[in-house]
């Protein structure tokens, strides 16, 4: 299990190894979700802690945060997996 914390709420949870993160913050969290396809950005989060222990962006992904001139650090939060470990994240 990996452990996720979203530091502007000091919310933490456990989410499965290999789970795909949206379906574990909308029970745990507030962060906002529009789309959820990867396509209007609303859940644009920083990742603080532990890039490496979520999924490789893909394409359309990192196409659409260079569109919104995102950080390296920023991912769409819809299109994220966890693989393992602690990651901590902000929106």
């Amino acid at each position: 299990m990996a452990r996720v914390t979203i530091r502007n709420e000091g919310v933490s949870f456990e989410v499965p190894d290999g789970a795909r993160f949206i379906d574990y913050a909308k029970e745990n969290s507030s962060l906002p979700f529009g789309c959820e396809g990867g396509t209007c950005g609303i859940c644009i989060c920083t990742v603080l802690k532990g890039m490496e222990n979520l999924n490789p962006r893909k394409h359309e992904e990192w196409l659409h945060l260079q569109k919104k001139g995102a950080l390296p650090s920023q991912r769409l939060a819809c299109q994220v997996w966890v693989n393992k470990g602690e990651i901590e994240i902000e929106y």
